[in-house]
């Protein structure tokens, strides 16, 4: 038996969503035992599934973060538990997901991995791991010399002091010093930006995401209005984000989009996450759910909607985008990151970034037409099943962990 252990922030999330079904469906796979442990969040400590960072060491590991830009201190403790369960218990080969987010010493666990030589798989879900403090680069390219003055110092994860050049040199000689890390990304676009990192000296693979198709399939579009109280005549635009005021997910672009649609005859706004703040009106008719945590109900409203669309400004690979096709919706939004990637074979319309026009053309072109979208509901569905399901990411997972197990037997 192989014990794998997943390790990440939280279990909230786009990361966490991937690490919980890698760890659920590692629970039934042959020859596998798979361990979520986390730092921040509801506990939910069972034998799977355990939060092992103490809450006054998160509060004072982010405090000294934001504050002072130096990241990776405060949390002594709570990594010394988790270094603790390791050597108590035979894990075979630790699953890195984000390891950013004030729970984790990882100067100290990165030191403790390399001493004993433990096999790691690093899946990225953002840019974090080579930058001296953001996750998202946007057009910034100062990873490649060394960041310093960060023009994304205020963005995810914020710090009111910019260090990003000490961190950068400090990141620099932890990550990729000293051990031999297998690193994966959802998309071809962040590997090949990972590779012109210092990143760029390890093994890097690409596993895309993989989303439960049972679950994220197509549902009957009149029974899931009714169901969701969407007028059953409405052509129904669907933009969902965790948070909607976030500005990397372009949802101004989103609005002044809409607004410049001409026909707007039976137009239905329909958005699902944090409420946008007040001061952003549309003059149509709009529908918030908030935050929706159940995925049944997520897949009913995507099949709720005639079109999907996403405004992102840097995306490492869509989930969104993925269930969205998966419920045979069409996708229209920027052409930027990994969507690309994922809406290909004729499964939408991506414009260049901010062009409001393009993208309001796109989304008239496609809710205006009713033979092209029952033409896009076929392809985006077979490409999901083709390329992003749970079963095809966990087995791809399980052959890398095979060959590195195998490897580092015979070493």
């Amino acid at each position: 038996m192989h014990n794998i252990l997943n390790i990440n922030t939280s279990i909230m999330g786009g990361a966490a969503r991937i690490a919980l079904a890698l760890n659920q469906e590692l629970n039934n796979t042959t020859g596998f035992s798979g361990r979520l442990f986390y730092g921040r969040g509801n506990e939910f400590n069972n034998n799977y599934l355990y939060r092992f960072s103490l809450a006054p060491e998160i509060i004072f590991h982010a405090l000294i973060t934001r504050l002072t830009g130096i990241e990776g201190k405060g949390t002594l403790f709570s990594t010394k538990r988790l270094i603790k369960y390791i050597e108590k218990n035979k894990i075979d080969l630790v699953h890195l997901h984000n390891i950013h987010g004030y729970y984790l010493d990882f100067l100290l666990f990165t030191d403790y991995l390399k001493r004993k030589s433990i096999p790691v798989v690093w899946t990225l879900h953002d840019c974090w791991s080579f930058t001296g403090s953001c996750a998202y680069l946007f057009d910034c390219k100062k990873y490649l010399t060394g960041c310093g003055r960060c023009p994304n110092i205020k963005t995810y994860p914020r710090n009111y002091s910019d260090n990003s050049a000490h961190m950068w040199r400090v990141k620099k000689r932890i990550f990729s010093e000293g051990w031999q890390p297998v690193i994966v990304t959802p998309s071809k676009w962040l590997a090949d930006i990972a590779k012109t990192s210092y990143l760029g000296e390890h093994r890097i693979e690409v596993i895309p995401n993989g989303i439960d198709v049972d679950i994220f399939r197509p549902y009957d579009k009149e029974s899931a209005r009714l169901e969701l109280g969407i007028p059953a005549d409405g052509r129904v635009i669907l933009f969902i984000a965790a948070d909607l005021n976030d500005e990397r997910k372009g949802v101004k672009y989103f609005l002044e989009a809409v607004q410049k649609i001409s026909d707007t005859d039976n137009l239905v706004i329909v958005t699902a996450g944090q409420k946008i703040k007040e001061g952003l009106p549309i003059k149509v008719n709009m529908h918030e759910f908030g935050f929706l945590s159940d995925k049944n109900i997520l897949a009913r409203l995507y099949s709720a909607a005639d079109v999907f669309c996403i405004t992102s400004l840097d995306e490492i690979f869509g989930l969104t985008v993925t269930e969205a096709m998966a419920c045979g919706k069409p996708v229209v939004g920027f052409k930027v990151g990994g969507i690309p990637e994922q809406v290909a074979g004729d499964c939408g319309i991506l414009v260049a970034p901010k062009d409001v026009s393009a993208l309001a053309g796109a989304l008239q072109s496609i809710i205006g037409d009713g033979k092209q979208k029952s033409v896009y509901a076929d392809n985006c569905r077979k490409r999901v099943l083709d390329n992003y399901t749970a079963e095809l990411m966990v087995k791809r997972y399980v052959k890398l962990y095979t060959d590195m197990l195998t490897t580092n037997k015979h070493s």
